[in-house]
């Protein structure tokens, strides 16, 4: 198995890596965005969420998955410099993926391209799967840890998000 320290440093989002001008500059961006929180009163019974909460926490969500898949496809680069990551072929141009995630239970099935990094992320937010961004930075080192193909290959897939593998390598999804 890979060297996950190695992975982890090629991940690590405090230090820039090669081409990472884009990334460090988007960040700047967000940084500077400023969110109005509702102004919390006293209740005194359970309300629900105003509609203008809940469309504003799922496009927090979109945006997120958006942004986290776009950041995994510079990762993949920044392993691929360090000798940890193998696989480089990302999902930037399909970043809307996340919004078919959203718009679909968390339980529906899914046969996702391999540029399907947003709706992986969307998924795994809304099935509560804390792990989307590890099961994907596995499958860039081909560790056996992760958790469809064992390494074999860069694939989506997880039991747990309803996502079930697919990928152009014949059979590399099946168990060994």
């Amino acid at each position: 198995m890979r060297n996950q320290d190695q992975i982890a440093d090629a991940l690590r989002l405090d230090r820039p890596g090669p081409g990472d001008e884009l990334v460090l500059h988007l960040s700047d961006v967000l940084a500077a965005l400023v969110v109005e929180q509702p102004v919390e009163q006293p209740v005194e019974q359970p309300v629900e969420q105003p509609v203008e909460q809940l469309h504003h926490d799922a496009l927090v969500t979109l945006l997120d998955a958006q942004i986290t898949s776009r950041w995994l496809d510079v990762a993949a680069r920044r392993m691929r410099a360090a000798g940890v990551g193998y696989y480089t072929i990302g999902s930037s141009g399909h970043e809307a993926n996340a919004a078919v995630a959203m718009a679909l239970r968390p339980t529906d099935p899914a046969l996702l391209h391999y540029r399907s990094g947003a709706f992986y992320q969307a998924r795994a937010e809304q099935a509560g799967h804390l792990d989307g961004v590890l099961d994907v930075a596995l499958g860039l080192a081909a560790a056996a840890a992760e958790p469809i193909s064992g390494g074999r290959h860069k694939v989506f897939g997880h039991p747990k998000l309803a996502v079930i593998p697919q990928t152009s390598t014949i059979a590399s999804h099946l168990p060994r």
